[in-house]
């Protein structure tokens, strides 16, 4: 079963963003704006289980 990635809208007060480490203008983080995470899911979804525990989010592998 093929994860997602959980959109959380209210922010933790404990919690530091992920935003706020690294470097914005790095470019693989420039570079993750412009793949088409969707089509990449698209594709690796037959190569997941129906059943069982979902796995982690593509995007996170």
């Amino acid at each position: 079963m093929l994860g997602k990635i959980k959109q959380d809208l209210q922010q933790n007060l404990f919690k530091t963003r992920l935003t706020e480490l690294i470097n914005m203008d790095h470019p693989l983080v420039k570079l993750a704006h412009e793949i088409s995470w969707d089509k990449i899911e698209a594709e690796f979804e037959g190569l997941f289980s129906k059943e069982g525990r979902p796995s982690i989010a593509v995007r996170k592998i």
